[in-house]
């Protein structure tokens, strides 16, 4: 008698995490909603194909998600064939279980389909729908809560997951491993928000990069971090470039040469760049002020509770009888 595998499908709007349960081998990353073509050859690339692009200037984008939400059947099953297929993850469905993630409060009509799909369409053995958070708490107890005693192997009785996605941010409160539906709480934030804040900084400022969405996405990963102290260190702005530590070189990449953009080193002015053939984008302020819009979304007018006061009133939000227990017992996973 074969063991049942169990595959695990995070299905993120942006990127699939993927992988057999019980497994040594490290789960698949692979981008999701990006069904694309190039300008110049028109050649499509779905799923994990798209690391062979070489030319990332001008892409079309096929997005199964909208806002959030699974929407787009045609171009995930796509997706999903290809992943099950024997070049990506050798699946079987007739002999596997099946465990996926959706959004947190997913609409009936899309659970239905997720149903239709898997059941119908993939045939798969047997499957369960839970939201990406959940698995959050399911993960390595000493890599999650490393000053826990050792001898405690399962999570904490309260544990409040903020889980910053593609399109949302969502605060969710757990309690004896159970998501508590009424406190959770949605930021209409995420990264896909802040890399399209990103391009219309940098097209306002340098050069027009709104047709960059890869590019810029890729700055973003690259640059962008959150400040501990965000007024000392838009003061370090204002500096001279030399005591500026916050200042970063990024060399836009240089597709017709297959070349990867990169973080410059600087140096000091009394060294000449040949700049001839390279487009530098300078980050500065950029780097901290786009990912300080979820804490802060009014900085964009956005009339929204950043981060810390969502977290807040998710905690509020859980029974009057048990508040006290949460903030007694709760560990932050961010």
């Amino acid at each position: 008698m074969t063991e049942r595998k169990v595959l695990v499908l995070d299905n993120g709007a942006n990127t699939i995490k993927a992988g057999y349960a019980l497994f040594s081998q490290q789960p698949k990353i692979i981008p999701n909603c990006r069904v694309t073509r190039g300008k110049g050859d028109k050649k499509t690339f779905i799923g994990d194909q798209f690391s062979s692009c070489t030319d990332f200037s001008g892409l079309y984008y096929r997005l199964p998600f909208e806002k959030g939400f699974l929407t787009n059947w045609e171009v995930e099953k796509g997706i999903w064939d290809r992943i099950f297929s024997k070049d990506v993850l050798d699946c079987d469905p007739q002999k596997t279980s099946l465990l996926i993630t959706e959004p947190c409060f997913n609409l009936p009509n899309i659970q239905r389909t997720y149903d239709e799909m898997i059941f119908e369409v993939y045939e798969f053995q047997s499957y369960c729908r839970t939201i990406a958070p959940w698995l959050c708490i399911q993960n390595d107890i000493s890599s999650l809560y490393p000053n826990r005693p050792q001898n405690l192997a399962e999570p904490p009785d309260c544990v409040l997951v903020v889980d910053s996605g593609y399109s949302f941010t969502h605060i969710v409160p757990f309690v004896m491993g159970r998501p508590i539906l009424p406190a959770i709480r949605r930021i209409n934030i995420g990264g896909k928000l802040l890399t399209n804040h990103l391009k219309e900084i940098v097209s306002f400022r340098y050069w027009d990069m709104m047709d960059q969405t890869y590019v810029m996405n890729e700055v973003k990963e690259t640059c962008c971090y959150v400040s501990q102290d965000f007024l000392a260190d838009l003061e370090t702005c204002r500096k001279n470039t030399r005591d500026n530590p916050i200042l970063q070189e990024y060399v836009l990449p240089d597709f017709s040469r297959n070349t990867k953009g990169y973080i410059r080193e600087k140096k000091c002015v009394a060294e000449i760049y040949d700049q001839s053939d390279e487009q530098v984008l300078y980050m500065n302020n950029e780097r901290f002020t786009v990912p300080e819009i979820l804490f802060n979304p009014t900085d964009i007018g956005m009339n929204q509770a950043g981060i810390p006061e969502v977290i807040v009133e998710a905690i509020n939000a859980t029974h009057p009888g048990i508040v006290c227990f949460i903030f007694d017992c709760f560990d932050f996973i961010g």
